[in-house]
């Protein structure tokens, strides 16, 4: 149900880039010493030997059609607004682009940005050999300087960001320059990964002018950057086109190829997912993720699919879930009394939404950290119980009803608020949740604003109860959610305004401590303290994508890697011109091409794990 390509901080411990992710008690294969800059006790390392993340034969060329639900507020990829529902296209072309990745299917460490790599002994030092093929999209090198400057500029005052302010507080001691393609990087602790704390994205010193007026100046001009794509055209409130720049420096690199594959990718502003799914049956969109249960059970037997002109799949992948539920902002007066938070825990009525609306297809979460092997497996949602409900509240001082039916308290403020949320697609699941709240004395606003402006309103605390719905990485990010540093500014992750020393102390734990026990317990006791305080009210997961795709648009026999949890995550998809053509005209001549009736794909054997009453991830293990 949850809307993809949303504005998120995608998790990990940078948060909003998809950064490199450590993979403890792996082994890769160590380069000889002919190969490497004459560093005393440094032995580098590389990973040369896993497969493509792609299909290697995918055709190059095309344009791929897809929406974003609002304009995007801005083209920077740090700062104020860099977030929205533009941010996760506008980074996958540029700041995903880190000093290595993990293999999503082997979770091996692969080169990216750099070729080589190796960790101390001291677990906070890591050396980097920089790709020296690598360019920048106005064709300057990258350079060791520009992961100099990064270190600069995210501990500026200037980029308006406390969350990278923050981060590069916390984390880094320095970042050094060896010569133009080896850099140093010291963290500021010992860490049981650190090359995902302590790892990096290049910023182009040689085309940004940081000063005091950089955000304005910067807000909507197309970044330089190192991906495989810049923006090459951008009508205001209609469409944002990227290109693929020719000779793109990593192309011919062993895990790059099969992927990047269109030349051009068209964004349309559609704020409106249910309009969206119009666009897409008129053609004029190439992919659609299915959100809506109901629209996969009753609205896929259109034409298009029946002729094998339009193939749907649900693909079963193995990734955690990010948050994504009720948030209750802590600063408004109605929740700052846990027992009223509690109330609204036991109002909310899953099993009513899931069976009527949702066909059954999901099931509840509790856990921030679901799907992971930090998950608390002790904790069990607060369920459906209206006496228990009731009963706080009654202890929130809301003892009588009023007129209206809403429980009013001494002082006659009534038990009510306004939910502001983005997502229309589900509108109809909220007017339910509204009617069970309003039966049981509770009055909840509904208030749809455009999704940007939805998405801001929480960043900036503007809202009494909003839709929390965030991406996740590999490992959880609990900081950039819990942490009480961020209680003292708006625009960041923590927006119910809660963090407390007993929750930083936990953190601390799972982000420095050495020991894997000892993360887990803390993670779990976070997880506890979350649902005790009752601020957030967990929904519901499906592990996979559901999709539709026109015929001309091509995907590997996996489809996508296992480590996936929205289709931009890796593009490995293409587009085939010739079956363009033929598309063309079995649709001009009403001809089928036959219906595709092989609709759910597990090459993961996800499904299977499931089926077999095993609900957990091997995430971790």
């Amino acid at each position: 149900m949850r809307s993809t390509l949303s504005g998120s901080r995608l998790g990990g411990a940078l948060g909003r880039s998809a950064l490199v992710l450590c993979v403890a008690g792996l082994s890769f294969g160590v380069v000889g010493q002919a190969a490497a800059l004459d560093i005393p006790g440094v032995v580098w390392e590389t990973n040369d030997t896993d497969p493509p993340i792609g299909d290697p034969s995918a055709a190059k060329g095309g344009t791929f059609y897809d929406y974003i639900t609002s304009y995007p507020l801005t083209l920077r990829l740090v700062g104020p607004n860099s977030n929205d529902a533009f941010a996760g296209w506008n980074r996958s072309f540029s700041m995903n682009m880190s000093l290595i990745l993990r293999h999503p299917t082997t979770d091996r460490y692969i080169p990216c940005m750099a070729t080589h790599w190796s960790i101390q002994p001291d677990h906070k030092t890591v050396y980097y050999k920089l790709d020296p093929d690598a360019k920048w999209s106005d064709g300057q090198p990258v350079t060791a300087d520009d992961y100099l400057f990064t270190n600069e500029m995210m501990r500026s005052e200037h980029i308006v960001d406390p969350y990278y302010n923050q981060y590069w507080a916390d984390h880094f001691e320095a970042v050094e320059k060896l010569d133009d393609y080896t850099i140093k990087i010291v963290g500021l602790y010992e860490s049981w990964r650190p090359m995902e704390d302590f790892g990096m994205f290049p910023l182009p010193r040689h085309s940004t002018q940081l000063g005091p007026d950089w955000v304005e100046q910067a807000n909507l001009v197309p970044g330089v950057v190192q991906g495989p794509y810049v923006i090459s055209e951008a009508v205001s409130g209609q469409y944002v086109v990227f290109s693929r720049i020719k000779g793109w420096w990593g192309e011919d690199k062993r895990y790059f190829k099969g992927m990047y594959n269109v030349d051009k990718i068209h964004l349309k502003v559609i704020s409106d997912v249910n309009a969206a799914f119009d666009f897409f049956k008129k053609g004029e969109i190439s992919h659609y993720t299915v959100t809506s249960a109901r629209r996969w059970a009753t609205e896929l037997d259109f034409p298009a699919v029946k002729n094998g002109w339009v193939h749907k799949k649900r693909l079963f992948v193995d990734w955690p879930q990010g948050l994504y539920g009720f948030a209750m902002n802590l600063e408004q007066p109605i929740f700052r009394n846990k027992d009223f938070r509690k109330a609204i825990q036991y109002t909310f009525d899953f099993d009513e939404l899931n069976n009527k609306l949702m066909f059954g297809a999901y099931y509840r979460m509790a856990s921030c950290f679901e799907g992971s092997e930090y998950t608390n497996p002790r904790l069990k949602p607060y369920g459906f119980d209206p006496r228990k409900a009731r009963e706080h509240l009654r202890a929130a001082g809301f003892t009588k009803r009023g007129r209206d039916g809403i429980f009013v308290d001494e002082y006659g403020q009534r038990a009510a608020f306004t939910f502001t949320y983005g997502s229309k697609s589900l509108e109809r699941h909220f007017t339910v949740v509204k009617q069970k709240f309003r039966r049981l004395g509770i009055d909840m606003v509904l208030q749809l604003l455009e999704p940007g402006t939805a998405f801001e309103r929480g960043l900036e605390r503007q809202y009494e109860l909003t839709l929390m719905s965030r991406t996740t990485n590999f490992y959880p990010s609990p900081k950039q959610y819990f942490g009480s540093v961020f209680k003292k500014t708006t625009n960041n992750n923590n927006i119910w305004s809660f963090g407390t020393a007993r929750t930083d102390s936990l953190i601390d734990i799972f982000e420095k401590d050495m020991d894997r026990g000892n993360r887990i317990r803390a993670m779990a006791a976070i997880d506890s303290i979350v649902q005790d305080e009752a601020f957030y009210v967990p929904f519901w997961r499906g592990p996979y994508i559901r999709f539709l795709y026109w015929d001309y648009v091509r995907w590997p026999a996996f489809y996508l890697p296992k480590r996936t949890e929205q289709y931009l995550d890796w593009q490995v998809f293409w587009v085939d011109e010739a079956r363009n053509t033929r598309l063309a005209e079995a649709m001009k001549n009403g001809t089928s091409l036959g219906e595709d009736l092989e609709v759910d794909a597990d090459p993961y054997g996800v499904k299977a794990r499931l089926e077999s009453g095993d609900n957990t991830s091997v995430l971790g293990q």
